[in-house]
């Protein structure tokens, strides 16, 4: 029998977005959300997955990772409009899409 693996994600606290909730999606399919300041952990099959962070049409670049029976994988996430780059808002949500946030696993 199979054990799962879990993913869990950790939101910093920034000003971008913070009264928002950035969805989780797995293999294109929303699995949870996460407020700023907070993290969520959720199974997940062993195997090939992808791994994405959306906030309405804007999002993150597509992780693609493997897991293991039983592995535990954390990773980060937040916006990229801190500091001077919020001057940058309608830039990242017209031509940046896929960077307005940033998703990488934790060392």
């Amino acid at each position: 029998m199979e054990q799962n693996a879990q993913i869990t994600i950790r939101r910093g606290k920034t000003y971008a977005d913070r009264l928002r909730a950035y969805k989780v999606s797995v293999d294109g399919k929303a699995v949870a959300s996460v407020r700023a300041g907070e993290s969520v952990t959720v199974p997940i099959s062993p195997g090939r997955h992808s791994l994405v962070m959306r906030i309405d049409w804007c999002g993150s670049e597509t992780i693609e990772l493997e897991a293991a029976p039983q592995q535990h994988m954390v990773f980060e996430c937040g916006s990229s409009l801190t500091g001077w780059r919020l001057l940058l808002r309608l830039f990242y949500i017209v031509y940046r899409t896929n960077r307005y946030l940033w998703l990488r696993r934790a060392a």
